[in-house]
């Protein structure tokens, strides 16, 4: 469904989308000084429980201030991107924001009837952000060969695999979500309680995590996990870390920039800024 057509309507820095599998989504594109073209970054935002607010939860606004400060340090990452001359764009993914469908337990019941109309819910994120790859690439203001995606837990699931599947994204950083799948498959792990799992999993596909994150080499990708993760087991993450570095030199690329940092599952300011920074050589002239 990602290769349909794309309506927007643009209002400023508001932006609502007409995917392709028919659905709107609101978002917001911010554009740094000059007149461009720019570099830019795809944000994709986490999942945190707070259905309420989508694109609202990496931009320095009154409602998104508690989520700032729980997971970001205060920071908003859309501000650290635009300091360093990107444009941003991001988007309400299906169920936050203008998008919701009643939090925890409507995840189950939205992931149930994608799979009565032969779609997932993960299939359903990964081609709409495909699709917004995709438009910010057509953007006038937009370099379309310098693009990168950026996503802390549950964006940063999505950074690295829009990575793996757009043709329009050539770099990403992903903060706290890669591992292999039997390291995440312990009792009492998210992975396996249903819910929340359903925007992770896509039937059919035997590949572990990071073979599917290894379509994307050679492009640069930079990942980062906290040594208190409780999401991300540091064996789990270790293991897919070196099957990634085969998979990129493989490719006879350069393997991906990978570290643990000292907290648990949060994207610190130092971290966005290292991110930003990963970004900014990776998509240079």
């Amino acid at each position: 469904p990602h290769h349909g057509p794309i309506g927007a309507k643009v209002d400023g820095e508001r932006v609502t989308l007409r995917l392709p599998t028919g659905a709107e989504a609101e978002g917001s594109l911010r554009l740094p000084p000059g007149s461009g073209p720019h570099k830019a970054v795809l944000l994709l935002h986490d999942h945190g429980g707070a259905f309420e607010l989508g694109w609202k939860k990496l931009f320095a606004r009154a409602e998104s201030a508690a989520g700032l400060a729980r997971h970001y340090g205060g920071v908003a990452p859309a501000e650290v991107f635009l300091s360093r001359g990107f444009a941003v764009l991001c988007l309400d993914a299906l169920g936050w924001g203008g998008r919701q469908t009643g939090g925890y337990l409507a995840q189950q019941a939205l992931a149930a009837n994608a799979m009565h109309l032969g779609w997932s819910l993960a299939g359903i994120v990964a081609a709409e952000d495909l699709a917004a790859a995709r438009w910010l690439a057509g953007h006038p203001a937009i370099d379309p060969g310098r693009i990168g995606a950026f996503g802390f837990s549950f964006g940063g699931f999505r950074a690295w695999q829009v990575l793996a599947l757009s043709e329009h994204v050539a770099a990403a950083a992903s903060i706290s979500w890669m591992a292999r799948r039997t390291g995440l498959m312990r009792h009492g792990a998210p992975l396996l309680a249903g819910q929340s799992a359903f925007y992770m999993l896509h039937p059919g596909i035997g590949a572990d995590y990071p073979e599917m994150a290894g379509l994307a080499a050679p492009k640069p990708l930079f990942l980062r996990s906290g040594v208190a993760d409780r999401h991300m087991p540091m064996d789990a993450v270790e293991a897919a870390w070196h099957d990634l570095d085969a998979i990129w030199r493989a490719a006879a690329a350069a393997p991906p920039d990978h570290a643990f940092h000292p907290e648990g599952h949060v994207c610190p300011p130092a971290l966005q800024a290292e991110a930003a920074d990963f970004l900014a050589a990776a998509l240079a002239p």
